[in-house]
């Protein structure tokens, strides 16, 4: 009678065991297409926030400047400012994603810093054109 109760035990360990490998496996996997998901969707918010802050300068007339943060995320490829489009290309495990907002004012020409992390930009509205550049200058 006891060795019935000790294979029980082990069995309900085994399936235990079994499915706390299972778990471990599908959590990972959430994990990670959580942390790809993350940084389209941080590369959606900057590209957004640069087009926004682009439109803004621009219906304050020449002359006006405005300073913002953006978060910038990991393995960004290209980052430009073109005509009146702001575009990022992202490097995820399912290719190159390419994200792009437009803005109602023309955007002078810029090659923006690619690295990743937190960034200081400014939006200046002159001659026509708004010039965006990293780092506040």
């Amino acid at each position: 009678m006891e060795k019935a109760f000790a294979q029980v035990s082990i069995e309900y360990l085994a399936i235990t065991v079994f499915l706390l490998i299972v778990s471990g496996i599908i959590f990972g996997f959430a994990l990670y297409f959580f942390n790809e998901n993350t940084a389209i969707a941080q590369a959606e918010d900057a590209v957004t926030k640069i087009a926004n802050h682009a439109n803004l300068v621009a219906s304050q007339g020449d002359g006006s400047r405005v300073f913002f943060e953006v978060e910038i995320p990991q393995n960004v490829q290209s980052f430009e400012v073109k005509n009146k489009a702001v575009h990022m290309s992202i490097q995820t495990s399912t290719g190159l994603n390419d994200v792009v907002a437009y803005s109602k004012a023309f955007l002078s020409e810029q090659t923006l810093s690619a690295t990743g992390g937190r960034k200081t930009f400014s939006a200046t509205f002159s001659d026509g054109n708004v010039v965006v550049k990293d780092d506040g200058t």
